[in-house]
C-alpha cells in the first residue's frame, strides 16, 4: 500500500481549518491480474482557538482520519526526505546520485515534497533534479497504469469510455488507445470534453498529420487515422472540405488499410469511416462513395441514397447508383427509377463499327435496377457488361450505339425488360399488402 497525503492549513485568527485530502492508492498484485483503485477522502477538522500559554486544542477525528493525519505529518516532516532533497545539490556527484536513488525508492508518496522543493528551491541544481525526479516518478506510475490497462484491468483514462462506445473493448482496441494517448493526447482528453474541445483537438491533430505527410514526408500511423476519425463522428463537431480531402488521402495509406484488414480493429474502423462518410459534404461525394465501395462499406448506402436527391454532377450521381447497386435492395427500385429517362451522358467510347458507344444516366439506372432484382446484366441486354466484384459494373460497358445492329439488343428493349421487373415487383407488393 502506498499513501500520499497533502495537507493545506488556512489560519484565520485563532481558528484553524485543516483540509486533509487523502489519495489512497492500493495495488494488489496477483499472478493473474492487477487491480487498482482510488479512494479520495476529504476530512475537515475545525479546531478551537489555542492560546500560547495553554497549548490546548479541540479536535474531532475518527480513528482512520487520525491515522492518516499522523502519516501525513510524518511524511511531510520526515527529516530523512528533507536531507536527501538537500543532498541533490551536494558538491559530491556520488552524494547527489545516492540521494536521488533513495528518493526514487520512496516512490510517489514523496511527490508533494519534491514538487514543493522544485517550486521553492534557491539552488538551481536542486530545482533541476527535483523536476527530473517528479517526471520520472509520474511517468513510472503512468507506465504501471498502462501495463494494468493493457492487461485488461479497469483503469480510467481520459477518453477511454468514449472510445469504447465507438470501438468496443478488446486487447487490440486497448493497444490502439495507448498509441492514441501517446501520439495525440489532446484527442483522447477532448473525447471526454465538449464539442468545442474536440473540434480544437481535431484541428490540431489535422495540422500534425498534414505536416507529417506533406512536409516531413513521413508515413502516417494508424493512430493518426483514428485520431481524426473519432472526433469527426461527433455530429456537433464541424469539418471542412480540407479535412475531407486529408481524410480521403489518409484512408488510402497503408496504415488505414492495415486497420481495415485487422481481425479485431477492422469492424470498429469501418464503422468509424462509415460514420464520417455519412457526414461528408457533397464536394467530395464521388471520391467518398468510390472509396466506400473499395472498402466494401455497407454503411455508405444512406449517403448514396441521399446523393441522388442532392447531387447535380452526372459523375457523382452515376457513382451513387453504383453504390446502391452494390449495397441496396429491391426497396431502392422506386428511388432509382426516377432516373430511367435521364439522357445525360456518363461516358463515351469508340465502337468497332466506327460508332460511339454512349452510356447515359438512364442506362446506369437500368443496370442498377437489374442488379437490385438479382438479374444478370447480360441477360437483361447489356451484352458487353460483366458484373464487377467491387463496383458492380463499369460505365463504358453499359453503352449503346446510336443504331443497334440486327443481332444486338437496343436501349429501348432493355428498358422494356426493366419495366417488366418493376411491374412484377409492384404486383408482388400488392399481393403482399392484400394478404
Amino acid at each position: 500500500m502506498r499513501l500520499l497525503v497533502t495537507i493545506a492549513v488556512a489560519p484565520s485568527h485563532l481558528l484553524h481549518c485543516f483540509t486533509v485530502l487523502v489519495y489512497l492508492r492500493l495495488e494488489k498484485k496477483m499472478h493473474l491480474h492487477v487491480s487498482t483503485f482510488r479512494v479520495i477522502l476529504t476530512v475537515i477538522v475545525t479546531a478551537a482557538a489555542i492560546s500560547r500559554g495553554h497549548g490546548m486544542a479541540m479536535a474531532q477525528e475518527t480513528s482512520e482520519t487520525a491515522a492518516v493525519t499522523e502519516q501525513a505529518d510524518s511524511d511531510r516532516d520526515d527529516p530523512t526526505v528533507r536531507k536527501w532533497i538537500e543532498d541533490l545539490g551536494a558538491d559530491s556527484f556520488a552524494m547527489r546520485e545516492r540521494a536521488a536513488s533513495r528518493l526514487i525508492e520512496r516512490g510517489i508518496e514523496i511527490l508533494p515534497e519534491l514538487r514543493e522543493a522544485s517550486a521553492n528551491a534557491t539552488d538551481p541544481e536542486v530545482r533541476l533534479r527535483t523536476e527530473q525526479l517528479v517526471r520520472q516518478l509520474t511517468e513510472g506510475d503512468l507506465q504501471i497504469r498502462i501495463d494494468s490497462f493493457l492487461a485488461g484491468d479497469e483503469i480510467e483514462f481520459d477518453g477511454w469510455r468514449e472510445t469504447q462506445d465507438f470501438m468496443g473493448d478488446s486487447p487490440s482496441v486497448r493497444e490502439m488507445f495507448v498509441e492514441l494517448m501517446v501520439e495525440h493526447p489532446d484527442i483522447t482528453k477532448s473525447l471526454a470534453g465538449s464539442p468545442r474541445e474536440r473540434f480544437m483537438a481535431m484541428t490540431a491533430a489535422m495540422g500534425r498529420v498534414q505536416n507529417k505527410m506533406f512536409v516531413q514526408l513521413e508515413v502516417p500511423s494508424r493512430a493518426d487515422v483514428i485520431a481524426l476519425l473519432l472526433p469527426a463522428n461527433d455530429p456537433n463537431v464541424p469539418f471542412n472540405q480540407d479535412f475531407e480531402s486529408l481524410m480521403i488521402s489518409l484512408l488510402r495509406k497503408e496504415a488505414a488499410n492495415r486497420l481495415h484488414r485487422d481481425i479485431q480493429l477492422g469492424g470498429p474502423t469501418d464503422a468509424l469511416v462509415s460514420g464520417w462518410l455519412n457526414r461528408s459534404s457533397l464536394n467530395n461525394r464521388a471520391e467518398t462513395l468510390f472509396f466506400a465501395m473499395s472498402w466494401d462499406l455497407q454503411g455508405a448506402l444512406p449517403l448514396a441514397r441521399r446523393t441522388l436527391a442532392e447531387a447535380t454532377s452526372v459523375e457523382t450521381i452515376a457513382i451513387a447508383l453504383q453504390t446502391i447497386s452494390r449495397f441496396g435492395d429491391k426497396g431502392d427500385t422506386t428511388l432509382v427509377a426516377n432516373l430511367l429517362d435521364d439522357t445525360r451522358v456518363v461516358s463515351e467510347r469508340g465502337y468497332a463499327r466506327g460508332e460511339k458507344l454512349t452510356t447515359q444516366l438512364g442506362d446506369v439506372a437500368m443496370a442498377t435496377i437489374a442488379l437490385l432484382h438479382d438479374a444478370s446484366l447480360a441477360d437483361i441486354g447489356f451484352a458487353r457488361a460483366e458484373q464487377h466484384p467491387t463496383f458492380s459494373f463499369l460505365f463504358d460497358d453499359l453503352g449503346f450505339p446510336a443504331t443497334a445492329a440486327d443481332d444486338e439488343v437496343s436501349r429501348k428493349q432493355v428498358r422494356e425488360r426493366i419495366n417488366g421487373l418493376i411491374e412484377k415487383q409492384s404486383k408482388n407488393q400488392e399481393s403482399s399488402d392484400r394478404s
